[in-house]
């Protein structure tokens, strides 16, 4: 199971967890299979996030590449931040660490 935000749902994705509206009524009940439609409702009602079915490191077949390329592109309006260039560093360093193929060492060899 993986929490996904509305915005990179997609159609044919399997919610885990059932959605439940500010009074614990069932809105959408677990193995619910996602449509446009219902993504767009869903968005329209304010929700910000659910649980579908999948690996949570799953990254949907993107390359080491990729994913930096997204996360760069998420941090391009705070570049000249100092704080936030810090979390894209941790961000990055764990994205490296956690999918790329050769282990990313901290210090750099010395002989």
């Amino acid at each position: 199971m993986k929490r996904v935000v509305i915005e990179e749902l997609l159609p044919d994705m399997v919610l885990a967890k059932a959605v439940t509206n500010a009074n614990g009524l069932p809105i959408l009940s677990a193995g619910t299979v996602f449509d446009s439609v219902m993504i767009e409702r869903l968005k329209r009602m304010g929700l910000t996030s659910v649980y579908v079915e999948g690996d949570q490191e799953d990254t949907s077949g993107k390359s080491l590449t990729e994913l930096e390329a997204d996360l760069t592109h998420r941090f391009r309006r705070v570049a000249q931040d100092p704080a936030q260039q810090i979390i894209l560093r941790m961000l990055r360093k764990h994205l490296q660490e956690t999918h790329a193929t050769i282990p990313v060492s901290e210090e750099p060899a010395t002989e």
